[in-house]
Formats: structure tokens, sequence, C-alpha cells
């Protein structure tokens, strides 16, 4: 059933539409039990989500800042049912601090009343976004909105150095540089951030071990520099471990974290994630710390 966008009063010149309107208005269409007339046709719905190459970390959708492979961009999409052929779909965005009104971002015009839509995105801070639904590209008054979809955003980087511990026998000493990259505003209050390091050591007389199961907090002598700034959006700390191996084979792994504070900065993940108040994590699996 066609949605009815206007209800207009036209004025009648003859007695014959004077009674037309008449019957028009004391004798409606009739409908089924639980059947809905025009007049009652109910409002579009819109529904939305995000997706991203991470997947789900703990309940939020996050991409990596400035990523290559897909990573930097998420997909926002979803579906909508009860509009109009010839209706527009607009994305509209809110990027941390949220101080700003959301602005329209990207547009599709609907061929049917019900429909799914989607739009890739690549945010540079959390972003909030919602899909906002026209009678025409020219018209400013939405006829139905969604719910807000946030999608965050965690720091890019790389790590260089490391040895294979084989001439540095019978005690390991690893030194890796570990380089950030993140959106200039957010550089002040990330670099001062103390870093966590998890480290994890496992060692055979026979073969090489397996990878450790548990890595720990501040363990095998772990040290961590201040951030060194490097430009607007870079800065690097130097991470350092060792450990004894004598003559075994050896298998190990490390994880370097920061606490989230996306309320301040628009920066990794809400909530707290366990970096720094856990005392091993799982060296096989390692969760997002944050």
């Amino acid at each position: 059933m066609p949605r009815l966008r206007s209800l207009a009063l036209i004025g009648a010149t003859t007695t014959a539409a004077l009674l037309a309107s008449a019957l028009l208005v004391t004798a409606p269409a009739s409908a089924a039990p639980g059947q809905a007339t025009g007049a009652s046709a109910a409002a579009p719905t819109i529904t939305i989500n995000a997706t991203s190459k991470l997947g789900v970390i703990t309940n939020d959708v996050a991409v990596v800042y400035h990523a290559a492979g897909g990573y930097g961009g998420a997909t926002i999409h979803g579906k909508i049912t009860g509009a109009a052929a010839g209706d527009v779909a607009t994305l509209y965005y809110q990027r941390f601090p949220y101080k700003k009104p959301a602005a329209p971002l990207a547009s599709k015009t609907l061929t049917a009343g019900t429909q799914t839509y989607s739009f890739k995105v690549t945010p540079p801070l959390a972003t909030r976004y919602t899909v906002r639904l026209f009678p025409s590209s020219t018209s400013h008054t939405p006829i139905a909105t969604s719910k807000a979809q946030n999608v965050y955003v965690l720091a890019n980087g790389n790590v260089t150095g490391g040895n294979s511990c084989q001439n540095d026998r019978p005690v390991c000493h690893e030194t890796y540089h570990v380089y950030t990259i993140l959106p200039p505003s957010a550089l002040s209050t990330e670099i001062a951030k103390h870093l966590y390091p998890y480290v994890g050591v496992n060692l055979s007389p026979t073969s090489v071990p397996p990878p450790p199961r548990w890595l720990y907090l501040n363990a095998y002598h772990s040290s961590v520099t201040t951030g060194h700034r490097i430009s607007a959006g870079e800065f690097v700390n130097i991470f350092t471990f060792r450990f004894t191996l004598g003559n075994d084979g050896y298998r190990f792994n490390w994880v370097l974290c920061t606490r989230d504070t996306v309320s301040k900065d628009g920066l990794g993940l809400p909530g707290s994630h366990g970096c720094g108040y856990l005392q091993r994590v799982s060296g096989t699996n390692i969760p997002y710390l944050g």
C-alpha cells in the first residue's frame, strides 16, 4: 500500500463533489482484523549495524587508523522497511568529541519500499553514525532515523628489532622499537601513557617448544622507555627484556598495552579490558588489552 505523504483538502465546486467528499469521510475503506488502512500505515523503520575486518571486540566495532589491507575501514549497513521508491537514505556522522552537529556523508536513492543499504566509512577517531530517510534529495526533514552506531578507532604502528638469541647464549637480550601511528590530536595523550609489558617464555632441552601458554606482566626484566615524538602523528617506545636459556630450545611471545581513554582523545575502545590489571594473559590467543 503506498504511503500517504500528505493529505490535502481540495475545495469542491459542485454538489456532487461535496457529496463524494462526505462519503469518503463517513465511509472509510474496510480492512480485515489487524490490517492497517492507508491512513494508519506504519512509519518507515531503519536498522543499522557496523562490521569491520577486526570483527567484534568486546561488543564493539573498531578499525585501525590508516591501516592497509582493509583494516582501516568499516561498513555501515542495515535494512529500510516501509519506505517508497525514490526516498533517499543519507548516512550522517558525528565525530569525537561530538561537539559539532551530525553531518551528511553519503546518500543512496531507494528503488523499492523495502531495501538493504551499505556505506563504506574510514573514521580517523571514534564516530557515531546514523541513517536518515528523506522523501527526496532536496528535503531537509527526515521521515525516519535509525539509532546511532559507534565505530571506534585503534592506533596503528609497527615494530622493529629483536634477535634470534642464537648468538646471545646463555642469556638472551631482546630489544624492540615500537612505533605508534595515530591522529595528531591524540598524540599528547597517548605518548604520555604508561606501557604495560606482558612476556612469556617456553624452554625445552630437546626441541623447539610450543609457544608459551601464558604471558606475565612485567616478567623477564621487562622495561619500556617513555615515548619519544617522531612527528605530529607518530612516536616510539623502546622495549627490552631478557631471559636465561642456556643451550635449550626456546619460544617466546610478548605484547604491550596502554589503558584506553576513548572519552578523552577518541582513540581505543570504551571501558577497561585488563591492561595492567591482569597479571597474566593467554600467550596463544592474546585478548584485546586496553
